[in-house]
């Protein structure tokens, strides 16, 4: 009997010890990783990084955005709360405000330029679990402001790359930075970490991929010691973010960052670390996924989490006390660059003057076209109205002229989308990001392999086709074992879902599914 009851207390503190709430969570987000890019690329991956997330956490294989465009910051938003565009209000990084006369807003900024907390409609699973516990302390780093500042929403601690290469916060954060974060700067670690010559980690016949711009890689028989290293240039922050090291970079901070959240004794109740990589994006969209710089640069990659994870777990020995949740905020192109090229770009700047030349030819001349801003167009409304025109009609005749140009696919019509449903899946997408205080009139998305034209980038994200949309999703550590799950599902169910592991609410506007497999 004594051995029964000492069997049966034995059982219910494993399951007391697995149900535990994690005493750390860390949200990793990859800018622009593919779903497909863990599997393609795993044969060149090390143990302890992304091989040990997908063998050892629960792999959701089968996780889409669920809106278009797919711009970075309107998926961060959908990750931080839990809720979709059209509810959370982060529609596009700028647009115009209708009650100012055409004002130009820019994400994150007052029109003086300061970062600011004030165009956040929906708050995030940070500043849910700082108002559920004043004990918790959640900080979020990136490389640019805009992904910080969605991730953090109103709360916590806040930080990121500056103009001059240096971690910077805002006063609505701080005012001042921490000690040891001056410290970081002054040591001009950033700035340590650029080489001026981007080495490839691999001889070149380890490469899946081959079109190569710029990096310098080696064959196998050949010394890597025969390639020297450029003088750093001025432009050395623009390099730091566009090359692997600005991982290293934010990795080197993210750890510091975690022993001093781990050290901090005001602060017992659980923490709390985002981490957005903007670098692997910006790489993405400046080489193409199809390079053997992105490639590379995955490699790096893989290299810095697993360090990171390590020293994770010199802290936390047991691997119920923490949750490791890794993501991204969209992939980013299924064209091979060389079948494709640039004659698949669609010139946004080019199809608003044809667009403003033939509203002025129907309508009398004019500045008909405001903007064409990521998947929206918006049209002057106060032109529309001083000439008593209906804007539903003058959105009708736009939409549907639109459709001509070369690698248009879906045009809707602003009036539509507050019409009601929308019945096709590419639609409804588009709805799914429509908040009609800041969306553009028209809304439209391209064909497979298009891509808007900008500045020199060759592939950017935003269609409603899967090479966009999905994306990977393991949650890693907290009890969970690991497996895999096929069920499909979206991005907003990531906050709701860490929020129950937490024993939290959801964020107040979250309306995402709970993963109940990780019940």
């Amino acid at each position: 009997m004594r051995k029964f009851i000492t069997t049966i207390v034995a059982i219910l503190g494993t399951l007391a010890a697995t149900a535990a709430q994690p005493k750390l969570v860390v949200n990793i987000v990859v800018g622009g990783m593919k779903a497909s890019d863990l599997d393609r690329y795993e044969v060149n991956f090390a143990e302890g990084g992304f091989k040990l997330l997908k063998e050892g956490g629960a792999l959701f294989a089968e996780c889409y955005t669920d809106f278009v465009p797919s711009c970075s910051e309107m998926a961060l938003a959908t990750i931080a709360t839990g809720s979709l565009p059209s509810m959370h209000g982060i529609s596009s990084t700028r647009w115009y405000d209708r009650t100012s006369g055409n004002t130009i807003i820019e994400l994150c900024r007052t029109p003086k330029g300061l970062p600011t907390v004030e165009h956040f409609s929906a708050p995030t699973l940070s500043q849910t679990l700082t108002a559920t516990d004043s004990s918790t302390r959640v900080v979020t780093v990136a490389h640019n402001i805009n992904s910080a500042m969605v991730l953090a929403g109103s709360s916590g601690e806040c930080y990121w790359i500056d103009e001059l290469g240096n971690w910077a916060t805002a006063d609505c954060y701080s005012t001042t930075l921490p000690e040891w974060v001056v410290k970081h700067n002054e040591s001009c670690i950033n700035r340590s970490l650029i080489l001026g010559t981007w080495f490839g980690k691999l001889p070149k016949t380890k490469y899946l991929n081959r079109r190569v711009t710029d990096i310098q890689i080696y064959d196998i028989y050949a010394k890597a010691k025969s390639l020297f290293a450029k003088k750093v240039t001025d432009k050395w922050v623009t390099e730091l973010k566009s090359t692997p090291v600005g991982n290293n970079a934010l990795f080197t901070f993210a750890t510091k960052m975690v022993d001093n959240m781990l050290a901090d004794s005001q602060k017992s109740g659980c923490k709390m670390l985002n981490i957005c990589l903007d670098t692997p994006r910006i790489i993405a969209e400046k080489y193409g996924p199809d390079s053997v710089e992105y490639e590379d640069m995955l490699y790096y990659l893989d290299e810095s989490i697993a360090n990171f994870l390590a020293h994770i777990s010199t802290k936390y020995p047991n691997k119920n006390d923490y949750l490791v949740v890794l993501t991204s905020d969209h992939g980013n192109g299924n064209h091979n660059f060389e079948q494709i090229g640039p004659h698949n770009s669609f010139n946004t700047r080019q199809a608003a003057v044809i667009l403003n030349a033939f509203l002025s030819a129907q309508f009398g001349q004019g500045s008909w076209v405001l903007s064409f801003e990521k998947g929206a167009i918006y049209l002057n409304r106060d032109l529309i109205y001083s000439k008593r025109l209906s804007v539903s009609d003058i959105q009708n005749e736009a939409a549907t002229f639109a459709m001509q140009f070369r690698g248009m696919a879906n045009t809707a019509t602003a009036t539509a989308m507050l019409g009601g449903v929308m019945s096709s899946s590419t639609s409804r997408l588009m709805q799914n990001s429509f908040y009609p205080r800041r969306s553009g009139d028209i809304l439209y998305c391209l064909q497979p392999n298009y891509y808007e034209l900008i500045e020199d980038n060759i592939s950017i994200s935003g269609s409603p086709y899967n090479y966009d949309r999905h994306i990977p999703l393991i949650f890693y550590g907290a009890g969970l074992r690991g497996r895999v799950i096929d069920r499909k599902m979206e991005s907003s169910s990531i906050a709701v879902t860490t929020a129950y592991l937490l024993g939290i609410t959801r964020p107040d506007c979250a309306d995402g599914q709970l993963l109940y497999e990780l019940r």
